[in-house]
């Protein structure tokens, strides 16, 4: 619901299915060798008029000060957007200024969230690649001094190349994220294999925000005594965190706590309550 109900305010529709893109987006050039770390920066502002389209583009060298802004053209094909560059100035006249007039053919990626697709120079030999897109809460900057750092370049690549969505869509998956306690046999520490997609989801929305950690506590049934239980739930907490670890969680985006018989989740009664009350549960904090 919460995904029909983002698009539905986000991406106007103009003629039933296409979705408006206007706006400032932001990512990068990524050459035809596939290098992410040597991608360049690219920022696009664009604005639509019954299937046309109108903007520009600024191309930024990583980690450099070379820039160039062009004025962008283009139109709807179907579900897909072309876009075509008119140089208009750069940075200076020196030979590394990306002054090469590029042609676009991108389509937007509902369920990742980005404005993606392929790239190719008009006048110099054998520049292609694939440009990557998503929506900026910057404005548009023409002026000689970039508009911020290029850090968020890195992230994007790091995070693109690990199959994430955009920044927009994981925030949406973050605000609307259903937790679920983790089971487990009695008397039992180890992670239940059915229980491993859920934990890879909860591993990729706190890898996917800086500013994010999740809490993992730990319990039991009432069965043994609070001494022991203490431990048992100390054990089956640890086993998780153990497990996010292993997926490349950093160990400062994670806490634990664990209350043994303390908190339960169900009656102790039968033997559906004390399945219940095997547990962990989580939050983010």
């Amino acid at each position: 619901m919460y995904r029909i109900l983002f698009f539905l305010v986000c991406w106007i529709s103009l003629d039933g299915s296409a979705q408006d893109i206007s706006g400032v987006w932001q990512g990068m050039l990524i050459g035809a060798v596939g290098d992410l770390e040597k991608a360049d920066v690219i920022y696009v502002e664009l604005k639509e008029q019954d299937g046309d389209f109108s903007g520009y583009a600024r191309i930024e060298l990583v980690n450099r000060s070379e820039f160039a802004i062009k004025q962008l053209v283009g139109k709807r094909n179907g579900d897909r957007l072309e876009l075509e560059e008119k140089y208009l100035n750069s940075s200076s006249n020196v030979r590394n200024d990306p002054k090469c007039k590029l042609n676009y053919n991108v389509t937007f990626e509902e369920e990742s969230g980005y404005l993606k697709g392929s790239f190719q120079s008009s006048d110099c030999s054998r520049y292609t690649g694939t440009v990557v897109l998503y929506r900026s809460k910057m404005s548009f900057n023409t002026e000689k001094d970039p508009a911020s750092t290029h850090m968020w370049k890195a992230i994007l690549a790091r995070d693109y190349k690990k199959g994430y969505p955009s920044p927009e869509v994981r925030a949406i998956e973050r605000t609307n994220f259903e937790f679920q306690p983790i089971y487990f046999d009695h008397d039992q520490s180890e992670i239940k294999p059915e229980f491993y997609d859920y934990l890879n989801k909860i591993a990729r929305v706190v890898d996917g925000h800086s500013d994010l950690r999740v809490k993992v506590t730990g319990h039991t049934d009432a069965v043994g005594s609070d001494a022991y239980n203490i431990g048992l739930s100390e054990r089956r907490a640890k086993a998780i965190v153990d497990y996010f670890l292993s997926q490349g969680i950093k160990e400062d985006k994670l806490e634990f706590d664990f209350k043994g018989k303390r908190m339960p989740a169900a009656t102790n009664e039968t033997s559906e309550g004390k399945q219940r009350n095997r547990r962990v549960d989580f939050e983010f904090i």
